[in-house]
């Protein structure tokens, strides 16, 4: 993925009103702005748009690879993937997978990709 497939795909999302937060090498980049090589984009979306971003993505000529189902990974024809992570949260937690539970300050991250502000999950040490 390149940043002008990332920055694309942010639109998308913009334009569909989902926020996504951004993780792996462009969320770590877009943190601490260092640039990094990158296969994919990966990115954490609430589970309440994974239908919408499914629609979206198959339109777009993605095909959807279920790794779990909170995990799906989209590719296209161009070798380009996103590996999406759908998460739950409430006040105080977010849930991703049946035992992943961070603190919800785990989404307060924004970084910076070109001269666009960007969600980013906020790393864990």
């Amino acid at each position: 993925m390149t940043l002008p497939d990332v920055l694309a795909f942010l639109d998308l999302t913009d334009d569909l009103g989902i926020v996504a937060w951004l993780s792996g090498s462009w969320g770590a980049q877009a943190h601490d702005g260092i640039v990094r090589e990158h296969d994919d984009l990966d990115l954490f979306l609430e589970a309440r748009h994974a239908a919408t971003i499914a629609q979206h993505l198959g339109l777009r000529g993605f095909t959807a690879d279920r790794l779990a189902p909170w995990h799906v990974r989209y590719t296209d024809s161009h070798g380009r993937t996103i590996d999406v992570r759908f998460f739950e949260r409430d006040a105080t937690t977010v849930t991703h997978g049946p035992d992943e539970r961070w603190p919800a300050s785990a989404l307060d991250g924004y970084g910076l990709l070109g001269e666009r502000a960007v969600r980013v999950v906020v790393p864990r040490r």
